[in-house]
């Protein structure tokens, strides 16, 4: 009986691990407005996400939201910013996030999402193999509808890309 209750309790054990394991790779993310998000679920029905993993790109991840914010094509979907700072110092992180929510209205802070862990997960979501990563056109732009990946972008803006992200079919 002992034995019974300890082969239990084991594989209660590893199936929590193995769970605690898969569940590491969804998505998460605080908004600046402080709301707690996991991807795509959280997310609208229809989103584009704007990612940069490192601060090089963030200029051009900056351009992309510029460009979807301005794009009447977009004005059905949800868009955000996705701003990973895992790995960068606490200092730092904290820096980031506070000159972000004095520039970005308050209206608008739940857009934009802080990875501070888990930045794996949003690499799968972004199509990235996490190489080359430091570039300027190192952005990730990707279309959800209904949780489904529809269409995945990486590098500078165009029109031409916008054009074939937006016009991408979904499964």
């Amino acid at each position: 009986m002992a034995l019974r209750s300890a082969v239990a309790a084991g594989l209660c054990l590893v199936l929590g691990a193995v769970g605690a394991a898969a569940s590491s790779k969804i998505p998460r993310a605080v908004t600046l407005a402080g709301n707690e998000v996991a991807a795509p679920a959280d997310l609208g029905a229809r989103s584009l996400l704007v990612v940069s993993f490192h601060r090089v790109a963030n200029g051009g991840a900056r351009e992309w939201r510029r460009v979807l914010d301005d794009d009447p094509r977009v004005d059905a979907s949800s868009v955000y910013t996705v701003i990973v700072l895992e790995g960068a110092p606490g200092f730092v992180r904290r820096m980031v996030v506070r000159a972000l929510r004095g520039d970005v209205p308050a209206a608008r802070q739940d857009s934009f999402l802080i990875v501070e862990e888990g930045a794996d997960g949003w690499r799968e979501l972004a199509g990235s193999n996490g190489e080359e990563e430091d570039r300027a056109d190192a952005v990730f732009v990707v279309r959800l509808e209904n949780g489904e990946v529809c269409g995945r972008y990486r590098g500078s803006v165009s029109t031409a890309a916008l054009d074939e992200l937006l016009n991408s079919s979904c499964p």
